[in-house]
């Protein structure tokens, strides 16, 4: 009989409960150490070793000495998991929580609240109580596929850019350069002679892709000298 009055009751977070099983299931260790744990979980060695492997341990699904239980070998096992959970929870939980909150479906606000009031502990704490209770409830083996998925499942590889053929070229149109309009007052003071037509240039230039940043800054500073001489010239 499971006594109602513990200080304390297993913690571990989900996705690590879901990857440890998913190594498991591809290859059960030879001994569950805080390093294993550690590389598996990528998390340090001291938290492993502190919050990880006591879990499993008051889980039985490795002994004091990190060697893995026939437990482990059922517990990967998908037909067997729900038995394996089943077991779990007799073995660790009060008989007043299991039938005031039974599997599948445990109210997760209630369960909190028992815990927090049986063990004195925060709300933190209580509710990784509780998540550990309703995952040995639901006992859905295939309840972590995607978090298995993602540590499994390769990151997207980005597509390359299509480059551009050396016979193609980058098309610059160069601003519409709009002089200031003559007022009519401009021209009835001037001689006839003396009046400027208003000019509209439009400039194209064609640069070859190969063409480096200095190339190109050398060529508009070359226009912009050309066009500030036509300018005057043309005054």
């Amino acid at each position: 009989m499971v006594e109602d009055n513990k200080s304390s009751y297993p913690t571990i977070p989900v996705k690590h409960w879901w990857v440890i099983r998913n190594k498991f299931k591809q290859s059960i260790p030879a001994t569950v150490t805080a390093g294993f744990l550690a590389t598996a979980l990528d998390m340090k060695e001291n938290s492993a070793k502190a919050n990880i492997l006591p879990a499993l341990i008051n889980f039985k699904i490795v002994d004091e000495n990190g060697k893995p239980t026939d437990r482990a070998r059922q517990w990967r096992d998908d037909e067997l998991y729900p038995s394996v959970c089943q077991l779990i929870r007799e073995e660790i939980y009060p008989q007043e929580l299991l039938d005031a909150q039974p599997p599948p479906s445990p109210s997760r606000e209630i369960v909190e609240r028992w815990f927090a009031n049986k063990t004195g502990v925060g709300e933190v704490a209580a509710r990784k109580m509780a998540q550990v209770f309703i995952l040995l409830c639901e006992a859905n083996p295939s309840g972590g596929q995607e978090i298995t998925a993602t540590q499994t499942g390769k990151p997207a590889q980005r597509r390359p850019k299509p480059l551009k053929s050396k016979s193609e070229e980058k098309a610059i149109t160069a601003t519409t350069i709009e002089p200031t309009p003559i007022s009519q007052h401009q021209i009835q003071s001037k001689p006839l002679s003396a009046v400027v037509p208003s000019l509209h240039i439009d400039i194209q230039i064609h640069i070859s892709p190969e063409a480096s940043a200095t190339q190109i800054d050398q060529i508009f500073a070359s226009m912009a000298t050309h066009l500030s001489k036509l300018m005057k010239r043309d005054e």
